[in-house]
């Protein structure tokens, strides 16, 4: 029994102080255990296990400071690699850009496909080339324009894939681990963790669909509990005539509409907003001032996109958590 609660001590002390390299920092043994409270001793034997196991790389020593230099430790950035695969909908095209990164989020590999079908075997093409020229890739994470929940998408600007269980359906080798996410989701928890803002909401109008909101509150992404929360192009108000039509007409009011809509139900501190259908320079919302978010024009929610699943894919690891 004793014996069992040191190895359990032991594994929770391991956890924490992987959890601390996966920002990419660079630590010391001081600065981990200032981090963790865990005793330098079994810091000590703890950072051994990792040197051995290539989980971390060592550094070298700091300049120091008076005293003795302290080593410095960071992740090893090859430790895994990280799939992400975006499909993005244009006006009168479809779009896969696959991508693979290290653990520090530095590019190895980067291909564009540009199509008219939008089709499910295209996306089995460049899952499968993904995996087999890179063997240290671990994780696949798919940002896709619609909703996937636990992995079946049920509605998605790629109409191909509509109806379609996307976990069972593509390529997967042993132990690759998958997640998909709502595009706009994705771009979400990149806002907020770029901005520092810990609820928001991200409001996407592309030039041929419907608009998607992505929620942060407290932090944390909003799915709701089937991944419904934000489709906005179902508000009974709104319905898709009026919308087809405000499209062409008045977009720019029709975003209105639909962020005043979100700041009633939600009251986000800031609201994030990307339009491929209308210059947003003149936008202003009518709501009482004291309520009025802060507003922060997004250009291109591509670079978003990357950065987004690279932090869903640590968050994950770092929480400890199987990627489903």
């Amino acid at each position: 029994m004793y014996l069992a609660k040191i190895e359990d001590l032991k594994k929770k002390n391991s956890s924490k102080i992987r959890n601390c390299f996966y920002n990419g920092k660079v630590w010391t043994k001081n600065e981990i255990a200032l981090e963790t409270g865990i005793s330098k001793a079994a810091i000590t034997n703890i950072l051994k296990e990792l040197l051995e196991e290539n989980y971390i790389a060592y550094l070298g020593e700091a300049v120091s400071t008076g005293g003795r230099k302290a080593k410095q430790y960071q992740i090893n950035k090859d430790y895994f690699h990280i799939g992400k695969i975006m499909l993005i909908r244009r006006k009168d095209h479809y779009c896969f850009i696959s991508i693979c990164s290290d653990l520090l989020d530095q590019t190895i590999s980067e291909d564009k496909v540009i199509s008219h079908k939008g089709s499910l075997e295209e996306l089995k093409t460049i899952v499968k080339k993904l995996y087999e020229e890179d063997p240290l890739l671990t994780v696949l994470c798919l940002s896709i324009p619609g909703i996937c929940d636990e992995g079946y998408v049920s509605i998605c600007d790629f109409k191909e894939l509509e109806g379609v269980h996307l976990k069972e359906q593509l390529p997967i080798k042993e132990n690759l681990e998958m997640i998909i996410e709502n595009d706009v989701n994705v771009a979400s928890i990149a806002l907020s963790h770029s901005l520092h803002y810990r609820n928001l909401a991200f409001l996407y109008q592309p030039a041929a669909e419907y608009v998607g909101c992505g929620i942060i509150i407290d932090g944390q992404l909003y799915n709701g509990f089937s991944h419904f929360a934000g489709e906005l192009r179902y508000l009974p108000f709104y319905d898709h005539e009026f919308q087809d039509q405000m499209l062409k007409k008045d977009p720019l009011e029709l975003l209105r509409l639909q962020i005043e809509t979100v700041c009633c139900v939600m009251n986000p501190e800031t609201v994030c907003l990307c339009s491929d259908a209308t210059s947003l320079d003149t936008l202003k919302l009518h709501l009482p001032e004291k309520h009025q978010p802060r507003l922060f024009i997004v250009d291109e929610m591509y670079p978003y996109l990357c950065d987004g699943l690279y932090r869903i894919v640590i968050n994950n690891k770092s929480k400890g958590e199987e990627i489903s």
